[in-house]
């Protein structure tokens, strides 16, 4: 499964594995952004929360398959 998880105007693709949380998700998708931010010089990047286009916030405990399908923003 895929999921694009966007950081303002930038999305970035995270594929996932079985068994992940939103913590997992977050972590990755992070990490993801931080590398492409890297590539413009330094920058901090805290992520406070995900949530779905509609608004509606992801706890980070719950199993990212109960939660999302492929391909979802």
């Amino acid at each position: 499964m895929k999921v694009t998880v966007t950081f303002g105007q930038t999305g970035v693709v995270v594929p996932c594995k079985d068994g992940w949380t939103v913590r997992d998700l977050i972590q990755q998708a992070t990490q993801r952004y931080r590398k492409l931010l890297e590539q413009e010089g330094d920058f901090l990047v805290r992520t406070h929360h995900v949530e779905y286009c509609d608004g509606g916030i992801l706890d980070p405990d719950d199993i990212l398959s109960d939660l999302v399908e492929d391909k979802d923003k």
